[in-house]
C-alpha cells in the first residue's frame, strides 16, 4: 500500500503516468522516461544479495535519469562504487520525523530551497563513502550525506523522503518538481 501512495504522489507532481515495479522485476529500465528508487522498510540483510547486485548493475548500465530516495539513494551509491552502513556504526542515532536540513549546494535538485529547510527523515543507514564524481548537496549533524548528485549521469539521491510533505513543510514537493524538471524537462 505504501508504494501505491508514492506512485500517486509522483504521478500528481510529475504530471505523467507512473508504474510501480519491484526491483526483482525491473529488468527493462530503458522503457521508463525516468526512474525513482523508493525507500524500503526492510533491512538490507533481508534482501537477496545477488538480486540486489543484478538490480544495481541494471541501474548502472541504464541511461535513464534516476532519483534515489532513502534506500534508493543507498542503492545508487553502491551501484556507483560508494559504500553504505548503519548510522550506529558511527555512534549516531537514527533520524525520524520532520527535521532541519542544511542545504550546501542548491544548483539543481535542491534549487529554490532555503539553506535551513525542514524535510521528513526516517532512516538508520546512510552513505558512508560518496562515489567518485558525486557531489554532496545537503547534510545534517546526524547524517553528513543527506543528498547527492551526479548530474552528468542524471542521478540524484536524497536520504530523506521528499515524497512526504505537508503544508508546514512543503519542500519535498519542490524537490520532486525539480527532479522532474531536470530529468524530463517538465
Amino acid at each position: 500500500m505504501r508504494y501505491e501512495g508514492v506512485r500517486a504522489t509522483l504521478e500528481r507532481v510529475g504530471g505523467r503516468p507512473v508504474e510501480v515495479v519491484h526491483y526483482l522485476d525491473a529488468g527493462g529500465l530503458e522503457v521508463a522516461e525516468a526512474v525513482v528508487l523508493s525507500g524500503s522498510a526492510s533491512p538490507w540483510e533481508t534482501h537477496d544479495r545477488a538480486e540486489l547486485e543484478r538490480f544495481q548493475g541494471a541501474i548502472a548500465s541504464s541511461e535513464r535519469p534516476v532519483l534515489g530516495i532513502c534506500a534508493g539513494m543507498q542503492l545508487l551509491a553502491v551501484a556507483a562504487g560508494g559504500e553504505v552502513g548503519p548510522m550506529a556504526g558511527a555512534g549516531r542515532e537514527p533520524e525520524r520525523g520532520y527535521l532541519p536540513l542544511e542545504v550546501v549546494d542548491d544548483s539543481d535538485l535542491l534549487a529554490g530551497l532555503d539553506a535551513g529547510t525542514t524535510v521528513f527523515q526516517d532512516h538508520e543507514w546512510e552513505v558512508v563513502v560518496v562515489p567518485a564524481g558525486f557531489r554532496v548537496l545537503a547534510r545534517t549533524d546526524g547524517c553528513p550525506v543527506q543528498a547527492f548528485a551526479a548530474p552528468e549521469r542524471r542521478w540524484w539521491g536524497t536520504q530523506f523522503h521528499p515524497e512526504l510533505w505537508d503544508d508546514e513543510h512543503p519542500d519535498g514537493e519542490r524537490i520532486l518538481r525539480n527532479f522532474f524538471r531536470l530529468s524530463l524537462g517538465s
